[in-house]
C-alpha cells in the first residue's frame, strides 16, 4: 500500500471514530468527565468499553459483505 494509500486508509478510519463518538456522546458523556476522579486501573477499564463501544457503533453500520472484505 502506498504512503498515500495509508493516509486515505487511516482518514476514513478517524472519520468513522468521530461520527460513532457524535453517536455515543449522549450515553457517554458523563462517564467520561467523571474519569478524571477514578484511579488509574479504572480509568484503563473504562477506556477500554469506550473503544469497545466505538468499535460496535462502527461495526453496527458495516453490512456483512463489507466486514467480510476487510478479511
Amino acid at each position: 500500500m502506498t504512503r498515500e494509500a495509508t493516509i486515505e486508509s487511516l482518514a476514513q478510519i478517524a472519520s468513522a471514530v468521530f461520527w460513532a463518538e457524535d453517536r455515543l456522546a449522549p450515553e457517554w458523556q458523563q462517564r467520561l468527565k467523571a474519569a478524571d476522579k477514578l484511579p488509574k486501573a479504572q480509568k484503563q477499564k473504562l477506556a477500554e468499553e469506550y473503544c469497545l463501544a466505538i468499535a460496535t457503533e462502527i461495526a453496527s453500520r458495516t453490512s456483512d459483505e463489507e466486514l467480510a472484505e476487510m478479511d
